[in-house]
Protein backbone atom coordinates (compact mmCIF):
# COMPACT_ATOMS: atom_id res chain seq x y z
CA UNK A 1 0.00 0.00 0.00
CA UNK A 2 1.31 3.31 -1.02
CA UNK A 3 2.05 6.08 1.60
CA UNK A 4 1.93 9.04 -0.40
CA UNK A 5 -0.57 11.85 0.79
CA UNK A 6 -3.90 11.26 -1.69
CA UNK A 7 -6.39 14.60 -2.31
CA UNK A 8 -9.98 14.08 -3.93
CA UNK A 9 -13.08 15.93 -3.87
CA UNK A 10 -16.03 14.18 -1.85
CA UNK A 11 -18.81 16.28 -3.01
CA UNK A 12 -20.25 16.19 -6.57
CA UNK A 13 -18.71 18.02 -8.78
CA UNK A 14 -20.13 21.38 -10.06
CA UNK A 15 -21.61 24.78 -8.60
CA UNK A 16 -23.26 24.07 -5.11
CA UNK A 17 -22.86 25.96 -1.86
CA UNK A 18 -20.24 24.14 -0.23
CA UNK A 19 -17.79 21.63 -1.84
CA UNK A 20 -15.70 19.30 0.84
CA UNK A 21 -11.67 18.58 -0.35
CA UNK A 22 -10.24 15.96 1.46
CA UNK A 23 -6.51 15.10 1.88
CA UNK A 24 -5.50 11.69 3.73
CA UNK A 25 -1.81 10.83 4.44
CA UNK A 26 1.08 11.48 5.85
CA UNK A 27 1.63 14.88 4.89
CA UNK A 28 -1.69 16.13 4.99
CA UNK A 29 -1.14 18.71 8.15
CA UNK A 30 2.45 20.08 6.35
CA UNK A 31 0.36 20.64 3.02
CA UNK A 32 -2.51 22.19 4.77
CA UNK A 33 -1.10 24.68 6.15
CA UNK A 34 1.13 25.68 3.29
CA UNK A 35 -2.15 25.67 1.22
CA UNK A 36 -3.13 28.18 3.83
CA UNK A 37 0.19 30.10 4.09
CA UNK A 38 -0.76 29.16 8.02
CA UNK A 39 1.81 27.07 10.27
CA UNK A 40 -0.56 27.22 12.99
CA UNK A 41 -1.18 23.78 14.58
CA UNK A 42 -4.20 21.99 13.74
CA UNK A 43 -6.39 20.31 16.11
CA UNK A 44 -8.28 17.01 16.32
CA UNK A 45 -11.72 17.14 15.24
CA UNK A 46 -11.24 21.47 15.46
CA UNK A 47 -12.48 23.74 12.48
CA UNK A 48 -10.35 26.63 11.44
CA UNK A 49 -10.92 28.82 9.42
CA UNK A 50 -7.98 29.47 7.38
CA UNK A 51 -7.72 30.67 3.54
CA UNK A 52 -6.20 29.03 0.54
CA UNK A 53 -3.61 30.55 -1.62
CA UNK A 54 -3.07 29.16 -4.86
CA UNK A 55 1.05 30.36 -4.83
CA UNK A 56 0.54 33.60 -4.07
CA UNK A 57 -3.01 34.82 -5.00
CA UNK A 58 -5.55 34.23 -2.93
CA UNK A 59 -8.43 31.75 -3.94
CA UNK A 60 -10.94 31.64 -1.42
CA UNK A 61 -11.78 31.20 2.34
CA UNK A 62 -12.59 28.15 3.58
CA UNK A 63 -13.08 25.86 6.81
CA UNK A 64 -10.12 23.45 7.53
CA UNK A 65 -11.36 20.67 9.96
CA UNK A 66 -8.28 18.14 11.14
CA UNK A 67 -8.95 14.35 11.91
CA UNK A 68 -5.53 13.38 13.99
CA UNK A 69 -4.11 9.66 13.33
CA UNK A 70 -5.44 7.28 14.28
CA UNK A 71 -8.51 8.71 15.01
CA UNK A 72 -9.92 9.13 11.56
CA UNK A 73 -11.88 7.63 8.97
CA UNK A 74 -8.75 6.33 7.27
CA UNK A 75 -6.84 5.76 10.17
CA UNK A 76 -3.97 8.54 8.70
CA UNK A 77 -3.91 12.20 9.36
CA UNK A 78 -7.21 13.88 7.29
CA UNK A 79 -7.93 17.41 6.48
CA UNK A 80 -10.95 18.03 5.07
CA UNK A 81 -11.07 21.55 3.81
CA UNK A 82 -14.80 22.55 3.13
CA UNK A 83 -14.91 25.76 0.30
CA UNK A 84 -16.87 27.42 -1.94
CA UNK A 85 -18.65 25.00 -4.24
CA UNK A 86 -17.63 26.70 -7.61
CA UNK A 87 -15.89 24.36 -9.78
CA UNK A 88 -13.03 26.51 -10.78
CA UNK A 89 -12.38 27.17 -6.73
CA UNK A 90 -12.36 23.11 -6.36
CA UNK A 91 -10.37 22.38 -9.59
CA UNK A 92 -7.57 25.10 -8.46
CA UNK A 93 -7.53 24.23 -4.47
CA UNK A 94 -6.85 20.65 -6.09
CA UNK A 95 -4.19 21.72 -8.69
CA UNK A 96 -2.19 23.40 -5.98
CA UNK A 97 -2.58 20.62 -3.16
CA UNK A 98 -1.01 18.58 -6.31
CA UNK A 99 2.08 20.73 -6.63
CA UNK A 100 2.36 20.63 -2.64
CA UNK A 101 3.23 17.04 -2.91
CA UNK A 102 -0.48 14.83 -2.87
CA UNK A 103 -1.39 13.02 -5.69
CA UNK A 104 -5.29 12.31 -6.89
CA UNK A 105 -7.23 9.52 -4.60
CA UNK A 106 -8.07 6.39 -7.09
CA UNK A 107 -11.30 5.00 -6.64
CA UNK A 108 -12.54 3.90 -3.13
CA UNK A 109 -8.89 4.58 -1.66
CA UNK A 110 -9.60 6.25 1.06
CA UNK A 111 -12.01 3.27 2.51
CA UNK A 112 -9.57 1.15 0.97
CA UNK A 113 -6.88 2.31 3.56
CA UNK A 114 -9.25 2.44 6.22
CA UNK A 115 -9.65 -0.96 5.83
CA UNK A 116 -5.90 -1.60 5.99
CA UNK A 117 -5.43 -0.02 9.01
CA UNK A 118 -8.09 -1.66 11.04
CA UNK A 119 -10.60 0.90 10.96
CA UNK A 120 -13.36 -1.65 9.48
CA UNK A 121 -14.06 -4.65 7.90
CA UNK A 122 -14.79 -5.72 3.99
CA UNK A 123 -17.99 -6.15 5.14
CA UNK A 124 -18.28 -2.79 6.42
CA UNK A 125 -16.07 -1.56 3.48
CA UNK A 126 -18.61 -3.31 0.99
CA UNK A 127 -21.57 -1.68 2.91
CA UNK A 128 -20.48 2.14 2.74
CA UNK A 129 -20.68 1.71 -0.81
CA UNK A 130 -24.17 0.16 -1.23
CA UNK A 131 -25.08 2.76 1.85
CA UNK A 132 -24.18 5.54 -0.91
CA UNK A 133 -26.57 3.82 -3.90
CA UNK A 134 -29.09 3.23 -1.34
CA UNK A 135 -32.38 3.39 -3.30
CA UNK A 136 -34.96 3.07 -0.67
CA UNK A 137 -35.39 4.17 2.76
CA UNK A 138 -35.18 0.05 4.01
CA UNK A 139 -31.99 -0.32 2.11
CA UNK A 140 -30.28 2.55 4.39
CA UNK A 141 -31.23 1.14 7.17
CA UNK A 142 -29.72 -2.38 6.91
CA UNK A 143 -26.46 -0.93 5.16
CA UNK A 144 -26.22 1.30 8.15
CA UNK A 145 -26.88 -1.49 10.69
CA UNK A 146 -23.71 -3.32 9.12
CA UNK A 147 -21.31 -0.40 8.93
CA UNK A 148 -22.46 -0.76 12.26
CA UNK A 149 -21.24 -3.98 13.03
CA UNK A 150 -24.61 -5.92 12.62
CA UNK A 151 -23.67 -9.03 10.54
CA UNK A 152 -19.87 -8.48 12.19
CA UNK A 153 -21.29 -9.59 15.24
CA UNK A 154 -23.16 -12.25 13.80
CA UNK A 155 -20.11 -13.67 12.10
CA UNK A 156 -17.76 -13.26 15.11
CA UNK A 157 -20.14 -15.37 17.23
CA UNK A 158 -20.01 -17.93 14.38
CA UNK A 159 -16.45 -17.82 14.23
CA UNK A 160 -15.94 -18.11 17.71
CA UNK A 161 -17.75 -21.10 18.72
CA UNK A 162 -15.95 -22.74 15.60
CA UNK A 163 -12.69 -21.78 17.27
CA UNK A 164 -14.02 -23.77 20.56
CA UNK A 165 -14.84 -26.89 18.73
CA UNK A 166 -11.76 -26.45 17.09
CA UNK A 167 -10.05 -26.43 20.19
CA UNK A 168 -11.36 -29.54 21.76
CA UNK A 169 -10.15 -31.69 18.39
CA UNK A 170 -7.03 -30.29 18.32
CA UNK A 171 -6.48 -30.89 22.38
CA UNK A 172 -7.13 -34.91 21.25
CA UNK A 173 -4.73 -34.51 18.54
CA UNK A 174 -2.11 -32.87 20.14
CA UNK A 175 -2.49 -33.75 23.95
CA UNK A 176 -4.43 -37.51 24.00
CA UNK A 177 -2.64 -40.49 22.69
CA UNK A 178 -5.54 -41.49 21.49
CA UNK A 179 -7.26 -39.80 17.80
CA UNK A 180 -10.94 -39.91 18.65
CA UNK A 181 -13.41 -38.29 20.63
CA UNK A 182 -15.14 -39.19 23.84
CA UNK A 183 -18.77 -39.73 22.89
CA UNK A 184 -19.54 -37.03 25.58
CA UNK A 185 -17.40 -34.64 23.18
CA UNK A 186 -18.42 -36.15 20.28
CA UNK A 187 -22.36 -34.90 21.22
CA UNK A 188 -21.28 -31.76 22.29
CA UNK A 189 -19.11 -30.87 18.84
CA UNK A 190 -21.59 -32.62 16.67
CA UNK A 191 -24.38 -30.55 18.00
CA UNK A 192 -22.41 -27.29 17.80
CA UNK A 193 -21.56 -27.87 13.86
CA UNK A 194 -25.48 -28.47 13.25
CA UNK A 195 -25.89 -25.12 15.03
CA UNK A 196 -22.97 -23.07 13.37
CA UNK A 197 -24.42 -25.05 9.70
CA UNK A 198 -27.89 -23.58 10.75
CA UNK A 199 -26.45 -20.25 11.06
CA UNK A 200 -24.25 -20.30 7.77
CA UNK A 201 -27.44 -21.80 5.59
CA UNK A 202 -29.53 -19.13 6.91
CA UNK A 203 -27.05 -16.12 6.37
CA UNK A 204 -27.02 -17.38 2.77
CA UNK A 205 -30.77 -17.13 2.88
CA UNK A 206 -30.87 -13.97 3.17
CA UNK A 207 -29.15 -13.03 -0.08
CA UNK A 208 -32.02 -12.84 -1.65
CA UNK A 209 -33.34 -10.20 0.61
CA UNK A 210 -30.35 -8.35 1.12
CA UNK A 211 -29.58 -8.07 -3.13
CA UNK A 212 -33.18 -7.33 -3.36
CA UNK A 213 -32.38 -4.05 -1.39
CA UNK A 214 -29.15 -3.59 -2.69
CA UNK A 215 -29.71 -4.20 -6.33
CA UNK A 216 -33.69 -3.87 -6.32
CA UNK A 217 -35.67 -6.28 -8.28
CA UNK A 218 -37.57 -6.48 -11.82
CA UNK A 219 -40.87 -6.69 -12.36
CA UNK A 220 -42.06 -7.25 -16.27
CA UNK A 221 -45.75 -6.53 -17.26
CA UNK A 222 -46.13 -9.34 -20.26
CA UNK A 223 -49.25 -9.63 -22.61
CA UNK A 224 -50.21 -9.92 -26.49
CA UNK A 225 -50.62 -6.45 -28.06
CA UNK A 226 -53.56 -3.89 -26.82
CA UNK A 227 -54.24 -5.84 -23.76
CA UNK A 228 -53.44 -2.75 -21.80
CA UNK A 229 -49.34 -2.82 -20.17
CA UNK A 230 -48.72 0.27 -20.70
CA UNK A 231 -51.61 1.89 -19.73
CA UNK A 232 -51.23 0.07 -16.46
CA UNK A 233 -47.61 0.62 -16.01
CA UNK A 234 -48.36 3.83 -16.36
CA UNK A 235 -50.80 4.19 -13.99
CA UNK A 236 -48.85 2.48 -11.32
CA UNK A 237 -46.10 5.21 -11.59
CA UNK A 238 -49.14 7.90 -12.25
CA UNK A 239 -46.89 9.09 -14.79
CA UNK A 240 -47.15 9.36 -18.81
CA UNK A 241 -44.18 7.08 -19.15
CA UNK A 242 -45.23 4.79 -22.09
CA UNK A 243 -47.10 6.31 -25.35
CA UNK A 244 -50.56 4.68 -25.57
CA UNK A 245 -53.06 4.27 -27.62
CA UNK A 246 -55.56 1.73 -29.21
CA UNK A 247 -53.71 0.93 -32.01
CA UNK A 248 -52.11 -2.47 -31.37
CA UNK A 249 -48.21 -3.01 -31.04
CA UNK A 250 -47.79 0.85 -29.58
CA UNK A 251 -45.19 -0.31 -27.63
CA UNK A 252 -42.15 -2.23 -29.80
CA UNK A 253 -40.02 -1.63 -27.20
CA UNK A 254 -38.96 -2.35 -23.84
CA UNK A 255 -39.19 0.45 -21.36
CA UNK A 256 -38.10 0.55 -17.71
CA UNK A 257 -38.39 2.71 -14.85
CA UNK A 258 -37.50 2.80 -11.49
CA UNK A 259 -40.01 3.05 -8.58
CA UNK A 260 -40.21 1.91 -5.17
CA UNK A 261 -42.92 -0.50 -3.55
CA UNK A 262 -42.42 -2.05 -0.09
CA UNK A 263 -39.76 -0.28 0.82
CA UNK A 264 -37.57 -2.38 -2.00
CA UNK A 265 -36.19 -0.57 -5.20
CA UNK A 266 -38.42 -1.98 -7.91
CA UNK A 267 -38.15 -1.60 -11.81
CA UNK A 268 -41.27 -1.82 -13.85
CA UNK A 269 -40.90 -3.23 -17.35
CA UNK A 270 -43.47 -2.07 -19.74
CA UNK A 271 -42.77 -5.15 -22.50
CA UNK A 272 -43.40 -5.04 -26.13
CA UNK A 273 -46.87 -7.05 -26.79
CA UNK A 274 -45.75 -11.05 -27.77
CA UNK A 275 -47.63 -12.15 -30.67
CA UNK A 276 -46.50 -13.75 -34.12
CA UNK A 277 -45.13 -11.08 -36.46
CA UNK A 278 -43.19 -10.52 -39.80
CA UNK A 279 -42.60 -7.67 -39.11
CA UNK A 280 -38.52 -7.15 -38.16
CA UNK A 281 -38.77 -4.15 -35.55
CA UNK A 282 -41.33 -6.22 -33.60
CA UNK A 283 -39.82 -9.52 -33.87
CA UNK A 284 -36.64 -7.95 -32.50
CA UNK A 285 -39.57 -5.94 -29.68
CA UNK A 286 -40.92 -9.41 -28.68
CA UNK A 287 -37.31 -11.15 -28.18
CA UNK A 288 -36.24 -8.30 -26.15
CA UNK A 289 -39.30 -8.78 -24.32
CA UNK A 290 -38.35 -12.71 -23.45
CA UNK A 291 -34.92 -11.97 -22.60
CA UNK A 292 -36.73 -9.40 -20.05
CA UNK A 293 -39.04 -12.38 -18.79
CA UNK A 294 -35.70 -13.90 -18.04
CA UNK A 295 -34.48 -12.13 -16.03
CA UNK A 296 -37.06 -10.33 -13.58
CA UNK A 297 -38.14 -12.03 -10.39
CA UNK A 298 -41.63 -11.29 -10.92
CA UNK A 299 -44.29 -11.41 -14.00
CA UNK A 300 -47.81 -9.70 -14.19
CA UNK A 301 -49.08 -11.49 -16.92
CA UNK A 302 -51.71 -9.49 -18.94
CA UNK A 303 -55.28 -10.56 -20.68
CA UNK A 304 -58.49 -9.45 -21.38
CA UNK A 305 -62.18 -10.51 -22.89
CA UNK A 306 -60.96 -11.89 -26.42
CA UNK A 307 -57.67 -11.92 -25.36
CA UNK A 308 -55.78 -15.03 -24.34
CA UNK A 309 -52.86 -14.49 -21.48
CA UNK A 310 -49.02 -15.47 -22.73
CA UNK A 311 -47.62 -18.79 -22.09
CA UNK A 312 -45.29 -18.44 -20.15
CA UNK A 313 -43.27 -21.39 -19.26
CA UNK A 314 -40.21 -20.32 -17.12
CA UNK A 315 -40.00 -20.95 -13.23
CA UNK A 316 -40.72 -17.23 -12.05
CA UNK A 317 -43.07 -15.90 -9.36
CA UNK A 318 -46.34 -15.19 -11.53
CA UNK A 319 -49.50 -12.95 -11.02
CA UNK A 320 -52.22 -13.01 -13.17
CA UNK A 321 -54.24 -10.07 -14.23
CA UNK A 322 -57.47 -9.99 -16.27
CA UNK A 323 -57.72 -6.09 -17.27
CA UNK A 324 -60.73 -4.11 -19.13
CA UNK A 325 -63.47 -5.05 -17.13
CA UNK A 326 -65.20 -1.51 -17.79
CA UNK A 327 -65.55 -3.10 -20.42
CA UNK A 328 -65.99 -6.86 -20.01
CA UNK A 329 -66.14 -7.96 -15.78
CA UNK A 330 -64.24 -11.13 -15.53
CA UNK A 331 -66.70 -14.22 -15.39
CA UNK A 332 -63.83 -16.39 -14.87
CA UNK A 333 -63.42 -18.72 -11.87
CA UNK A 334 -60.01 -18.54 -11.13
CA UNK A 335 -59.82 -16.62 -7.46
CA UNK A 336 -55.97 -16.04 -8.04
CA UNK A 337 -57.01 -14.00 -10.99
CA UNK A 338 -56.28 -10.05 -10.40
CA UNK A 339 -59.27 -7.84 -12.19
CA UNK A 340 -58.77 -4.85 -13.15
CA UNK A 341 -59.09 -1.71 -15.57
CA UNK A 342 -56.09 0.02 -16.28
CA UNK A 343 -58.20 3.31 -18.17
CA UNK A 344 -60.17 3.60 -15.15
CA UNK A 345 -58.21 2.67 -12.49
CA UNK A 346 -60.46 0.23 -10.54
CA UNK A 347 -58.87 -2.90 -8.78
CA UNK A 348 -55.59 -1.26 -9.25
CA UNK A 349 -54.88 -0.57 -5.63
CA UNK A 350 -55.56 -4.53 -4.97
CA UNK A 351 -53.03 -5.64 -8.02
CA UNK A 352 -50.63 -2.92 -5.96
CA UNK A 353 -51.06 -4.93 -2.95
CA UNK A 354 -50.58 -8.20 -4.56
CA UNK A 355 -47.36 -7.01 -5.75
CA UNK A 356 -46.25 -5.84 -2.53
CA UNK A 357 -47.33 -8.71 -0.77
CA UNK A 358 -44.93 -11.27 -3.51
CA UNK A 359 -42.16 -8.40 -3.10
CA UNK A 360 -42.21 -8.90 0.65
CA UNK A 361 -41.56 -12.06 0.73
CA UNK A 362 -37.86 -10.86 -0.47
CA UNK A 363 -38.62 -7.80 2.70
CA UNK A 364 -36.40 -8.38 5.38
CA UNK A 365 -36.81 -7.73 9.13
CA UNK A 366 -34.81 -4.64 9.58
CA UNK A 367 -33.55 -6.36 12.71
CA UNK A 368 -32.17 -9.45 10.91
CA UNK A 369 -28.21 -8.78 9.20
CA UNK A 370 -27.98 -9.37 5.82
CA UNK A 371 -25.57 -10.76 3.26
CA UNK A 372 -25.62 -8.60 0.52
CA UNK A 373 -23.03 -8.90 -2.00
CA UNK A 374 -22.32 -12.15 -4.19
CA UNK A 375 -18.63 -12.21 -2.64
CA UNK A 376 -20.66 -12.42 0.86
CA UNK A 377 -22.68 -15.27 -0.49
CA UNK A 378 -19.82 -16.95 -1.76
CA UNK A 379 -17.63 -17.08 1.35
CA UNK A 380 -20.59 -18.45 3.20
CA UNK A 381 -21.57 -20.39 0.80
CA UNK A 382 -18.22 -22.54 1.16
CA UNK A 383 -18.30 -22.31 5.37
CA UNK A 384 -21.94 -23.98 4.70
CA UNK A 385 -19.96 -26.72 2.33
CA UNK A 386 -16.85 -27.33 4.98
CA UNK A 387 -19.63 -27.96 7.82
CA UNK A 388 -21.58 -30.31 5.91
CA UNK A 389 -18.24 -32.07 5.32
CA UNK A 390 -17.66 -32.47 9.20
CA UNK A 391 -20.97 -33.67 10.05
CA UNK A 392 -20.52 -36.45 7.49
CA UNK A 393 -16.89 -37.02 8.48
CA UNK A 394 -17.69 -37.22 11.78
CA UNK A 395 -20.68 -39.53 11.06
CA UNK A 396 -19.11 -41.38 8.79
CA UNK A 397 -16.47 -42.50 11.33
CA UNK A 398 -16.79 -41.36 14.93
CA UNK A 399 -13.53 -42.44 15.33
CA UNK A 400 -11.34 -40.17 13.09
CA UNK A 401 -11.21 -36.72 14.21
CA UNK A 402 -8.18 -35.38 11.92
CA UNK A 403 -9.75 -34.90 8.59
CA UNK A 404 -13.12 -32.95 10.37
CA UNK A 405 -10.67 -31.43 12.57
CA UNK A 406 -8.96 -29.74 8.52
CA UNK A 407 -13.05 -28.99 7.86
CA UNK A 408 -13.67 -26.88 10.48
CA UNK A 409 -10.57 -25.31 9.90
CA UNK A 410 -11.38 -24.67 6.19
CA UNK A 411 -14.84 -23.16 7.63
CA UNK A 412 -13.04 -20.25 9.62
CA UNK A 413 -10.46 -19.79 6.96
CA UNK A 414 -13.42 -18.91 4.58
CA UNK A 415 -15.26 -16.48 7.82
CA UNK A 416 -12.10 -15.10 7.62
CA UNK A 417 -12.30 -14.52 3.84
CA UNK A 418 -16.08 -12.76 4.65
CA UNK A 419 -14.43 -10.35 6.56
CA UNK A 420 -11.56 -9.82 4.50
CA UNK A 421 -8.86 -10.22 7.37
CA UNK A 422 -7.25 -12.57 4.60
CA UNK A 423 -7.81 -12.28 1.22
CA UNK A 424 -6.18 -11.07 -2.18
CA UNK A 425 -4.93 -8.01 -4.09
CA UNK A 426 -7.59 -8.79 -6.71
CA UNK A 427 -10.40 -9.34 -4.24
CA UNK A 428 -9.66 -5.96 -2.44
CA UNK A 429 -9.34 -4.56 -6.06
CA UNK A 430 -12.55 -5.58 -7.25
CA UNK A 431 -14.05 -4.11 -4.15
CA UNK A 432 -13.12 -0.82 -4.00
CA UNK A 433 -13.26 -0.46 -8.51
CA UNK A 434 -16.60 0.29 -7.77
CA UNK A 435 -16.21 3.17 -4.88
CA UNK A 436 -16.85 7.16 -6.28
CA UNK A 437 -13.26 8.38 -6.33
CA UNK A 438 -13.97 10.90 -2.58
CA UNK A 439 -14.71 7.75 -0.86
Amino acid sequence: MSVATIVSQSTPSGFSAIAVIRLSGPKAIEIAQKLSKNNKPFKHRTAQIRKIFSEKSLIDKAVFTAFLSPESYTGEDVVEVSCHGNIHICETTINEIVKLGARIAEPGEYTRRAFVNGKLNLVQAESIVQLINAKSVEAVKHQTRNIDGGITDKIKELKESLISILAYMEYELDVSEEVFLDPKTLKKVKKTVKDNLKTAKSMCNTFDQGGALSYGVKVAFVGKPNVGKSTLVNKILGIEKSIISNVPGTTRDTISTETTIGGIPTTLVDTAGIHLSENEIEKEGIKRSFKEIKSADLVVLLFCDGVEVVDINEDIEKIFVYNKIDLQPYTGEDRKVVPISASTGQGITSLVKQIRKRLGLLKANAAEPLITTIRQKSAMEKVSTSLSKTLKLLGENVEEIELPAQEVRNAINNIDLFTGKTTTNDVLDQVFSTFCVGK
